[in-house]
Parts: C-alpha cells; structure tokens; sequence
C-alpha cells in the first residue's frame, strides 16, 4: 500500500479545525442509493472532511459545497467498485484494511491504534479512511484480477516510440496527474466534469496537495501513487495531454485539458532534456573512395559510376580493406581524409556520417564533383542516454491499464441503479 504520508500528517494539522459530530438527522438522511445499498450524507459529510483537511484545501463552506458533488460520484463508485469485487467473489479482510492502516501510522511513525483515536478524539470517524482503503483494495484486486492479464505492450510499440525519442532527442517531464472522466457524451456532463476539474485546478494553485487529491479524485490508475507518473515524454500521453506537457513550467498546474475520453489536470515536477546527436560534438576518422564524373557526364555514365560505387559499398568489409580499394582505385583524391568535425564536412555528407556503424562503408553520395563512398573508422561523441525502454513499457502499460479501468468503471455505472437524492 503506497498511500501519500502527507496524508495523515495533513491530518494532523487540519482535522481540528473541522470536527464536530453530525447530528442525528444527518445520519438518517440519504444522499444516494447504489444497487440498494445507502450512502448517507453523515458518509458525505465525513468524506467532505476528510479530503479538504488532508489535502489542505480551503476549508470554507464555500469549498466544501464545491466539492461536495465530486465527492458524491466517488463514494458512488467506491460503492460499484466493493460491489463488482463481491460478485467476483474477490474478499477484502480486515486484516488488510488494518494493515493499510498501521502502514499509515508507521510511516508517520505512529504507535500502532493511535490514528483512530487520534480521528474519534476529533469527531470524524475512522470509518471514512477505512471504507475508502476498502474499496481502494478491492479495486485494485478486481483490476489485477480482470484487466492486468489483457494488458500487453509488443516490442514494436516499444521500439517505436524509443526511435521517435532517439530521432529528435527527447525531454523527459517528472508528471503527476489527475483524470476525470466523462460518463459519456453527454454535454451536461462534459460541462459538469470540466467544471469540477476547474474547482480542483483552483485549489491546488492556493496551495493544496496535488497527491492528496489525485488519490481523492482521479480516475486513473495512478491514483493510488497520488497521480505520480514517473518521467515521461509528452509523447506518452494521449490526445491534448502530451502537447499541454510541453508548455508547463516547473509545478505549475495545467488549465482543465479536455481529451475524448475525460478531462486531465497536470503538474511538471521537474524536467530534464537529452540532446540528439550534434554535429559540433561529433568528431570521427574518416575516409573516402571518390569516383570523379566529368562536367558534361550523361545519365548513363553517371548511372555507370553510381552502379560501381553501390558494388564497393556493398563488398569493402572494414577500413583495411577500404585502404586496399582506396589505392587500387588510384584517385588522388581517395584515401584517409583525418579526423574531421562532423560539422566541418560537406552537408551531403553529414547525415551518411552520423548514421554509419564504424567500418561499414555508407551508400553511394553524390556531390557536383563526382560520387563518394564514406566509411567511419572511429568516432567520438558525448553518450546521449538511451530511453528507458522498462520505463516506456511500463507507461504504456498503465495508460492501457487506466483506459481499460474507467471503461469497467463506466459499464458498471451504466448497468447500476443510482438515486441522487
């Protein structure tokens, strides 16, 4: 269990300033029915608490209001959530709810049973913390159970995308996220998303923990890693999102990004760059085989010429043997031509040069004074970092993952009785 240590130290600070006990109607009081199952607005009111003191929202009425729907529609699939890992018959124990407990309180090195008292002595219930790591298990199994298995990343997904980053060299943004989806098409509900996503962006910009209310709030899976999603390039992330990625600035939070599927809020943590290979950083020892063509060649003798140097290019094996053709071939102009910059060549030659593996001869180039074979015999340049291909794995794997999780979510949201009351 990953759950945010800020989390209860927030806790500790805040919860004081929200305590009181909920009357009685407040219990009694219905805010939504899940599959005949009861969420009354005491759990509302508890959860609404829970979020703003720990995540160091504003605590005013204000907010609270503002919040209190989204806080509904999670406590509504934390509901379907526990209930779909019951029909699977997948057991949440209470073991490992007080397992997740105590690994809170060890964290913020608490003695073992402090955390409960500590919340009853304030006047909020323990309950709340306990039913939302429920269903935080039982999700998690049912995902693991369901949806893990289906997940799988081929090597050319990989490849592709290392090669892209290679190409142009890369960026690579430390990213947190947070993701509402949409329900459906709906307008309404588009609207409404995007405007909960906009509470939440206002929040966060007054100071709130983005990991407390990612781990409240967004649907994707790395939610329960308060929304952390490692180093990645912008191109990982779907639609809108990636391009939104680039223009951050370090910790700042995005605008609402809508995408098909939902609405992203992202915050760059930290950013680091790797270069594409430089031409003025590149210095290799380099030799040529030049064919010379007359002024006025025609297209035959030209193509003649380009036929012989294709055949040297395709038989020459190592510089040596480069050496030895060079001197047979008796062109003045053939042979070792030292250690050059890569930028101080012709431009023609540069990218033959920047691509050659060393003592492989490059295919035929042609100038205004005749056709070259080039072949590298040593090459130094500064070591640009190959992409983390577990890393790639792994991020297209999770985006995988959190589509395939919000699309069970929605279906079983579809297929649910829910009375908002």
């Amino acid at each position: 269990m990953t759950r945010s240590v800020s989390l209860i130290l927030a806790l500790l600070v805040s919860l004081a300033n929200l305590a009181g006990v909920a009357t009685a109607q407040s219990v009694q009081t219905i805010a939504a029915v899940v599959n005949d199952e009861i969420i009354s607005n005491y759990d509302l009111q508890q959860r609404v608490r829970l979020v703003v003191s720990s995540s160091g929202a504003d605590p005013s009425g204000q907010v609270a209001d503002q919040l209190k729907s989204q806080i509904l529609e999670s406590l509504i699939d934390e509901r379907l959530q526990i209930q779909e890992a019951f029909r699977l018959n997948i057991a949440i124990t209470e073991q490992e709810v007080d397992g997740a407990v105590r690994f809170i309180e060890e964290q913020n090195k608490m003695p073992e049973g402090n955390l409960a008292k500590l919340l009853d002595s304030q006047g909020v219930s323990v309950t709340s913390l306990q039913d939302q790591l429920r269903a935080q298990i039982a999700w998690s199994k049912v995902v693991g159970q369901r949806l893990r298995p289906r997940v799988v990343v081929g090597p050319d997904e990989i490849e592709t995308l290392v090669e892209r980053l290679k190409s142009g060299g890369r960026i690579e943004h430390l990213t947190s996220e947070i993701f509402l989806a949409f329900s459906d098409q709906n307008a309404a509900i588009r609207r409404d998303v995007t405007a909960n996503a906009e509470t939440l962006i206002v929040q966060l910009r007054g100071g709130a923990s983005f990991p407390i209310l990612a781990q409240q709030f967004s649907q994707a899976v790395s939610a329960a890693e308060g929304g952390d999603l490692g180093w990645i390039s912008g191109a990982e992330l779907p639609d809108a999102a990636g391009p939104a990625l680039e223009t951050l600035d370090i910790n700042q939070i995005s605008d609402p990004i809508v995408t098909r599927d939902g609405v992203y809020i992202l915050q760059v943590r930290d950013r680091r760059r790797f270069a594409a290979i430089d031409p003025e950083q590149v210095t290799v020892t380099l030799k040529q085989i030049f064919i010379p063509l007359k002024a006025d060649a025609d297209d035959g003798a030209i193509e003649s010429q380009m036929a012989l140097a294709r055949t040297i290019g395709g038989t020459v094996r190592g510089c040596e043997d480069f050496d030895t053709l060079s001197t047979e071939m008796g062109s003045p102009e053939s042979g070792d031509l030292g250690r050059v910059k890569v930028s101080d060549t012709p431009t023609q030659f540069r990218e033959a040069i920047l691509t050659l593996d060393v003592g492989v001869a490059s295919v035929p180039v042609r100038t205004e004074d005749g056709i070259h074979v080039l072949m590298v015999c040593d090459r130094e340049q500064p070591e640009v970092p190959e992409p983390d291909r577990k890393a790639i794995e792994n991020s297209i794997g999770q985006a995988r993952l959190s589509m395939l999780a919000r699309r069970y979510l929605r279906d079983l949201r579809r297929d649910a009785v829910v009375d908002v009351r």
